[in-house]
């Protein structure tokens, strides 16, 4: 169990959760190891083969308390709970008819490729003062980032624009990759499984933003299954990976922070079935790491999420003007 203030992760083996008064007491082998008051959460992500009482999830839900549950083997796959909407459905029907304007979907998914281009790029020339050594990558990546930051217009086709955001994302890995060291076996990005340690954290810091964003969505009004930019598909919450797209950069210095300032390293992975996963040393520093780091972030996450909110309701009251 590792948290703060607001965050508390819960990552052990056959871990009883319960409700305790105002409290949540966490047991091991039918054994009472400490509680934590729910006052003080915000969040909880839970990994692995740990049992949480009905009654607890029932509070919690009543406190609004977003819950996260992750798979102990797949960094990828997660489920959600109790991400608390907004009582003003004014919000979603704003941003389902503005989903119809192709004008006002263009613009915003322009301006979204180009706030992470441009984060990508600044990424690179910061890492450029930093691993000289690398100059030929990395200069490469920001050449190619910044030629395609000048071709971006909202009066483009959409699959074009998709098809410039692929190539910078090509570019921008094959540079980005250059920063690790060998041996962490770190030679494109993988997903599903990841197959070593750099790809392993970004998968887990991924699915974590995307909670953040998702938690977002619901708190501002907004439909997240409803983006502007990824196409709406069954189980896939669009508008969730919209908000965090210019946020990826940001999680690929803070991973490469880790391992560069030798946080992380390969003692704290394993392989299992081709999988390279975070061991428990491991994932107590991540987990630890992760929140220095997204503390900032909620509050961007959630001051997109108000601005986006406020432009669908500024955008369906004029046109009913």
């Amino acid at each position: 169990m590792w948290g703060n203030m607001s965050t508390l992760y819960l990552d052990r083996k056959n871990l009883t959760v319960k409700l305790d008064g105002g409290a949540m007491a966490l047991y091991e082998e039918g054994e009472k190891r400490g509680t934590v008051p729910l006052t003080l959460l915000e969040r909880m992500v839970v990994r692995g083969n740990i049992n949480v009482e009905s009654r607890l999830l029932c509070e919690m839900g009543k406190r609004k308390i977003d819950v996260i549950f992750l798979s102990a083997r797949h960094s990828y796959e997660s489920a959600m709970a109790f991400s608390h909407s907004h009582n003003d459905v004014r919000r979603r029907l704003s941003q389902y008819q503005s989903y119809w304007n192709e004008t006002q979907r263009l613009m915003l998914a322009t301006e979204l490729v180009a706030a992470k281009c441009a984060k990508q790029s600044q990424y690179l020339k910061r890492a450029l003062t930093l691993r000289p050594d690398k100059r030929r990558q990395l200069f490469k990546g920001v050449k190619v980032l910044q030629n395609i930051i000048g071709q971006l217009d909202s009066s483009m086709a959409i699959d074009r624009l998709r098809g410039l955001e692929g190539s910078a994302a090509a570019h921008y890995f094959s540079a980005y990759q250059a920063l690790f060291a060998a041996k962490l076996g770190f030679n494109k990005r993988q997903r599903r499984p990841p197959p070593d340690p750099v790809n392993a954290c970004l998968s887990l810091g991924y699915t974590l933003l995307h909670f953040e964003a998702a938690t977002v969505c619901r708190q501002v009004g907004l439909e997240p299954f409803l983006g502007f930019y990824h196409e709406p598909a069954f189980g896939r919450e669009s508008l969730a990976c919209d908000l965090i797209e210019p946020l990826r950069p940001r999680l690929d210095e803070w991973v490469w922070r880790l391992f560069r300032d030798k946080q992380l390293d390969s003692a704290h992975f394993f392989s299992e079935n081709q999988r390279c996963l975070l061991n428990k040393a491991g994932r107590k520093i991540f987990y630890a790491q992760y929140e220095l780091f997204c503390h900032p972030l909620r509050r961007l996450l959630r001051l997109q999420g108000y601005r986006l909110a406020q432009f669908y309701l500024q955008s369906a009251e004029a046109d009913f003007k």
